[in-house]
């Protein structure tokens, strides 16, 4: 199964004020968050009433790519010799981006659990944010959409964990 992520093109057809593709397509695309294979993004479609090969009309149409895992040990292989001397350079911002890595995931993981649909604008925030500030500015109006859909109980909840996550990240630094 592959995962697909949004190129360049696809970012900015879903900031766009018109958008160039047809609504259906245009809904599938907002499917697209490079964490769900094409299975269940094909089974989400099919069950929204959206065209079944729309992945594969916004893939040749540039508008997504697959996202490849594990990509990155093929230069690490290559750069053996080498890691003694770049070992503690990485080290360093492994510890950065492993806060906002689970920073990221769980806002991820939880705006489609506790949104669903109504989440995808909230993901496609979080898709473009870039430090973990970024994330952080998110968790209140996440966190505020789940208490109108869940009440203030279960939002709560997200945001104690979000914001312990966010602190954990930023002492990383």
């Amino acid at each position: 199964m592959t995962v697909y992520k949004k190129t360049q093109k696809g970012m900015s057809e879903l900031l766009a004020q018109a958008p160039g593709i047809n609504l259906k397509l245009f809904n599938v695309l907002l499917l697209v968050d490079g964490l769900r294979d094409s299975a269940e993004i094909i089974k989400l479609a099919q069950e929204a009433g959206l065209p079944a090969d729309g992945l594969e009309i916004l893939f040749h149409g540039g508008f997504i790519e697959k996202k490849f895992k594990g990509s990155a040990a093929l230069p690490v292989s290559r750069t053996e010799p080498q890691a003694p001397a770049t070992v503690p350079r990485q080290t360093e911002p492994k510890d950065e981006l492993k806060g906002f890595n689970t920073l990221y995931a769980y806002l991820v993981e939880q705006t489609k659990a506790l949104l669903g649909l109504r989440g995808f604008g909230f993901q496609l925030r979080i898709e473009k944010a870039t430090t973990i500030y970024t994330l952080k500015l998110l968790i209140i109006p996440i966190s505020e959409a789940i208490a109108k859909k869940h009440g203030f109980e279960v939002s709560q909840e997200f945001r104690l964990q979000a914001e312990r996550l966010a602190v954990e990240a930023i002492t990383r630094q």
